[in-house]
């Protein structure tokens, strides 16, 4: 949910809807469900949109008739590894080779994430995580996505293979 405020407060509605699903798009003020069974339509001006993201959705839902409330049930982000129970990464064998706080930030970027955010987690400074975030990036292990005002950064492929050398088993 955070990120789709993110995504609403940075974009607008467009980029809000651009990346929720294939099948969703915002035109002109108007959002659009493409592939739905039936044909009907709801009229939200004025009485806003309840977003209602799920882990059992696989694709956008609709008011089920015309004359209810204003809602959209979508797919949530993140719902391929939510059963998943992969071993936690130990970040100790990778300590020597990148330095602990090295480590930690490319364990923690499994997905985009901004700088102040990993600072926040970390507990230590915004231009401290920065230092270290242009060191993973130059080496290749990082990529970066500027989304409205904030870089996010995610773990590259070589950044993956990397941290799964180091899973225990």
């Amino acid at each position: 949910m955070t990120h789709r405020a993110r995504q609403l407060a940075t974009g607008g509605a467009r980029l809000l809807f651009a990346g929720m699903h294939p099948n969703l798009r915002w035109r002109e003020g108007v959002l659009h469900i493409d592939r739905m069974i039936s044909g009907h339509s709801v009229a939200a001006s004025g009485r806003g949109l309840l977003l209602l993201p799920s882990v059992f959705a696989h694709k956008p839902a609709p008011p089920v008739t015309p004359d209810e409330p204003p809602w959209l049930v979508y797919p949530s982000r993140g719902v391929a590894t939510l059963w998943s129970t992969e071993p936690p990464a130990d970040t100790a064998v990778l300590t020597p080779l990148l330095g602990a706080p090295r480590a930690r930030l490319l364990a923690l970027l499994d997905e985009p994430t901004p700088t102040v955010e990993l600072a926040r987690r970390l507990r230590i400074t915004a231009s401290a995580v920065s230092q270290h975030l242009r060191v993973l990036y130059d080496s290749g292990l990082l990529i970066r996505i500027r989304d409205g005002r904030h870089v996010l950064y995610r773990r590259s492929s070589i950044g993956d293979r990397l941290l799964e050398g180091s899973r225990s088993d």
